[in-house]
């Protein structure tokens, strides 16, 4: 990187910094996020406090170290408007080509080894494949044609941190925290996201987990949002069609298809030129409430049936409710878009150490997560940068310039160029 590109990049995270840190209180607050947010930046291996802080004052870690626990286990400041701000800079350059095309639900699991950190505990979690002992984040993040930022986060507590008092005391969760399955925290995510103006998209996408939650799809409809969403094999439906007239469970239907209505598509084909593909059956069908037959205010929706390629029988299972003339293809390939998210889990924990955060408290862990995820919406804004999507080819020096264009919905009115920004 040259001097002049070092020199941009300097000039951008102080207006950065700047925008993410507007509704901090004070000084010190500001002036702590950003120590913090430049050690999360760096290339250190390990971004935990006490790392962050020997690197930030070698001549004083531990006095840094004090200052790094205060910030996050115990100063007062909102999360939720510094997440809002770190979004509106990702936005920024993510709909320079393109708006936002839909939500993505998920959760990702933060292992550790200690049973005291908040909400930690043995249960399932996708990242590791099994049962172990770790902590559930909740994320919710917004995806255009190329990029996907985090919108949101929330950590999951069992019943058995939510039941226990003292526990709860401990670790300062907030009194009104109540136990919550992960699909009502992604749906409170999404009604908060919805009243403060994040672009949505169009479509809501997520696994079986969170399409279990009538709630969640019911919204979905109130709001004019489509969903692509799994289910699991006990779901019960109606066939649409008509072509079987008893209620059946989604995993009997898929037993009786007939052979003739699978149908093999292809949803990406890899830069080396594989084509990544699975068998396919849909139906049109209707759920009711309570094994009710349906009626002609029910939704009838797609079923979407995927067999994968070495697997016995068919086992995943989606709700859809695009319009009955969307192709097959389409319908697929839309499902397939839940990729991005395990991309932004990723970048999450290798890029920005979401998941070092060694502190117990409640506090501290949300104060850790809305540090990262801003980290990470910088991240993403300085690849649309480097690779402005308005520009053909990169000039050979000088500031990159962005078209005149509205801004996002989400965003303030005076939003940085995310260009070569001014110094105040």
């Amino acid at each position: 990187m040259s001097t002049l590109d070092l020199a941009e990049a300097d000039d951008r995270l102080d207006v950065f910094l700047d925008h993410v840190t507007d509704p901090l209180a004070t000084l010190t607050q500001k002036q702590m996020f950003a120590a913090y947010a430049s050690g999360l930046l760096s290339d250190a291996e390990r971004k935990s406090m006490e790392p962050l802080a020997a690197q930030l004052r070698p001549d004083a870690p531990g006095a840094a170290h004090k200052a790094f626990c205060y910030f996050t286990g115990i100063a007062v400041w909102n999360d939720r408007a510094v997440r809002r701000q770190g979004l509106a800079w990702a936005l920024w350059g993510m709909t320079a080509r393109g708006e936002v095309l839909g939500t993505i639900i998920d959760d990702t699991g933060i292992l550790k080894q200690g049973k005291h950190s908040v909400g930690v505990g043995r249960q399932y979690t996708g990242s590791a494949g099994k049962i172990t002992n770790c902590q559930i984040a909740v994320t919710m993040a917004v995806y255009t044609a190329r990029h996907a930022a985090l919108a949101d986060v929330a950590l999951y507590l069992p019943e058995d941190w939510t039941s226990d008092a003292a526990r709860l005391a401990k670790a300062h969760v907030p009194e009104d925290v109540v136990f919550q399955t992960k699909g009502e925290l992604a749906l409170e995510m999404l009604k908060a996201a919805y009243r403060d103006g994040v672009p949505l998209g169009k479509i809501l996408l997520a696994d079986g987990d969170y399409g279990r939650l009538r709630r969640l799809r019911r919204w979905c409809r109130d709001v004019g949002m489509d969903y692509g969403l799994g289910i699991h094999s006990d779901e019960m439906i109606w066939d649409a069609e008509g072509v079987w007239t008893k209620r059946l469970t989604v995993g009997e239907a898929a037993a009786m298809m007939d052979r003739k209505r699978w149908r093999r598509i292809t949803w990406k084909v890899g830069s080396g030129g594989q084509k990544l593909s699975g068998r396919f059956a849909f139906m049109r069908v209707q759920i009711t409430k309570g094994g009710k037959e349906p009626t002609e205010e029910t939704p009838v929706e797609w079923l979407v049936i995927e067999w994968r390629d070495g697997e016995p029988a068919p086992a995943r299972f989606y709700l859809m409710s695009l319009p009955a003339d969307t192709s097959r293809t389409t319908l697929v390939r839309t499902l397939k878009e839940r990729w991005r998210i395990e991309m932004v889990h990723q970048e999450l924990k290798w890029e920005v150490g979401f998941d070092h955060f060694e502190g117990r408290s409640w506090p501290g862990w949300h104060h850790h997560a809305t540090v990262a995820l801003s980290c990470h919406a910088l991240l993403i804004a300085e690849r649309c940068v480097d690779f402005p999507p308005w520009a053909s080819r990169r000039p050979a020096a000088g500031p990159y310039r962005r078209p005149t264009r509205p801004a996002p919905a989400v965003l303030p009115s005076k939003h940085p160029n995310p260009g070569r920004p001014a110094r105040a």
